[in-house]
């Protein structure tokens, strides 16, 4: 049956949350209908990729005190006072340990009430949050003020940065969805009233109909690709290492950089540091298209994540799901979910976080051993066939975590 679906998120639009709209777009057209909600102000100039822009219409946000959201809060207290007054209550026994988290949910009350009535006349089925954060906070409040049912999905610094509310966010969901089993075991160790409680684990699929694979480049020059943010937990400064490591073992060579953030700068200086300039290319936020082309032209994609000092990390990165589904080669760390999609020996190269010479020596062994290198990309093209395939596996976000069970 077709399901009446609020989707909630942070920010919106955003570059690097391709894999929300691609889920979003493909419940569409298994003809669902879909309502997204964003709690922070419309970023208008993020870059909305092309495939996502039937999105732009499904997105409805107001401000956090405006008078719809100050409206709501007021009809809320007027008409159901208990619930109001019991969401503020949970939410200040959940946020003692963390003022800043405490600050937010109390910020966003108001327009989370102004979503609930519109879901509310809307006659929206369900209520999913696109992350453990404010999202499902938001998803909860919403649960609580209309009984309509919610799920979360949890995919990585959502969880593993503060676990602040979590118990009560998720023991209350009609559905918690890791995106990995690596997040269904955290939150099962960490938070002892998620022990026995089921959990739906959905990897985060891509569209392999628009993904066929692509055959290796057999040019001399070795192409090195990173596509992502530029942030410190990314460990792109450990790729540069690597590459200045090995530099002159590779032979002809280049680094093509695709992604923009905080630390890019410092990541440029690092590079004319180490001689790379010239070689290593920073090409900043790029159109899918332009990605999609960078996989088919690369031999190897480098993923060389780590925990940051705010314990901020992967869960397992879109980029290498499309690197694989493109039959390339790939290089990733031991962190999260990632060893569930990139297995050594098997589907890919995996290393210790921050070892730039393990790294490196990934690095050469891809250079001089391409029939292994297409081997692997080969097993890994067909494990995201089986596990990672978005149309299969929002099929089964539907059934086990959209639809009414009974």
């Amino acid at each position: 049956m077709p399901v009446r679906l609020g989707y909630i998120v942070t920010e919106f639009p955003k570059t690097t949350e391709t894999f929300i709209y691609r889920e979003l777009l493909e419940l569409h057209r298994a003809g669902h209908e879909i309502r997204l909600y964003h709690l922070t102000p419309f970023r208008k100039h993020e870059v909305v990729h092309d495939f996502a822009r039937p999105v732009l219409d499904w997105a409805e946000g107001t401000g956090y005190l405006g008078c719809k959201a100050l409206g709501a809060l007021g009809r809320g207290l007027v008409r159901k006072p208990g619930a109001v007054l019991g969401i503020l209550g949970r939410l200040v026994r959940g946020g003692l340990g963390n003022p800043a988290m405490l600050a937010k949910s109390l910020l966003i009350l108001p327009k989370c009430l102004y979503f609930a009535e519109q879901l509310q006349e809307w006659g929206a089925d369900h209520v999913h949050a696109g992350f453990a954060t404010h999202p499902a906070t938001c998803a909860w409040m919403i649960g609580r003020m209309t009984a309509i049912p919610y799920s979360v999905s949890c995919h990585a610094h959502d969880i593993f940065v503060s676990r602040s509310m979590l118990d009560f966010k998720l023991g209350e969901a009609e559905c918690v969805r890791p995106i990995s089993r690596f997040n269904q075991d955290y939150l099962q160790e960490k938070i002892p009233r998620l022990r026995t409680r089921r959990f739906a684990v959905i990897h985060i699929g891509v569209d392999l109909e628009s993904i066929q694979p692509t055959a290796r480049s057999v040019g001399e020059e070795f192409r090195v690709l990173y596509v992502g943010s530029l942030e410190v937990r990314k460990g792109v400064n450990d790729l540069l290492a690597a590459l200045a490591g090995c530099a002159d073992e590779l032979g002809a060579w280049r680094c093509d950089v695709m992604g923009d953030g905080p630390v890019r700068g410092e990541l440029e200086n690092q590079a004319q540091a180490l001689g790379l300039t010239g070689r290593v290319v920073f090409h900043g936020k790029q159109p899918v298209r332009e990605i999609y082309r960078a996989y088919s032209r690369c031999h190897v994609l480098a993923v060389p994540s780590i925990i940051d000092g705010k314990g901020r990390t992967e869960g397992i990165p879109t980029v290498l799901i499309e690197a694989l589904a493109h039959q390339r080669p790939v290089i990733s760390t031991r962190v999260s979910g990632i060893p569930e999609l990139v297995r050594p020996g098997d589907t890919g190269w995996l290393v210790e976080a921050g070892d730039p010479a393990a790294l490196a020596a990934a690095l050469l062994e891809i250079r001089r051993d391409p029939a292994e290198a297409d081997r692997r990309a080969a097993n890994g093209r067909r494990l995201v066939e089986d596990e990672f395939d978005l149309v299969t596996n929002v099929q089964r976000l539907v059934r086990e975590c959209l639809s009414d069970p009974s």
